[in-house]
């Protein structure tokens, strides 16, 4: 069997479109676990707003941490005290 110019190029376009199809896949692949990630990220943020409001409605202090810091948070409406007559 002889290697001629045509033998070789077939095997390099068949080389480069197997790399182009694995190079798309990572790709696409890459950009679906971003967005998911970041769905998940966003999903995280509104559950943990929604729940500081809901225990905000109930006129109780609310620790919040963040590693070593601690603060204590309260919602306005509950420090309004009712006009006296």
């Amino acid at each position: 069997m002889t290697i001629t110019k045509k033998l070789i190029l077939n095997i390099v376009l068949i080389l480069w479109i197997i790399f182009s199809v694995i190079y798309i896949l990572y790709d696409v692949w890459s950009d679906f676990k971003l967005k998911v990630l970041n769905q998940a990220y966003q999903q995280g943020r509104a559950d943990t707003i929604n729940a500081l409001i809901q225990q905000a409605g109930t006129c109780d202090s609310i620790p919040i941490f963040s590693g070593e810091k601690k603060i204590e948070v309260i919602n306005v409406e509950c420090l309004k005290t009712s006009p006296e007559k």
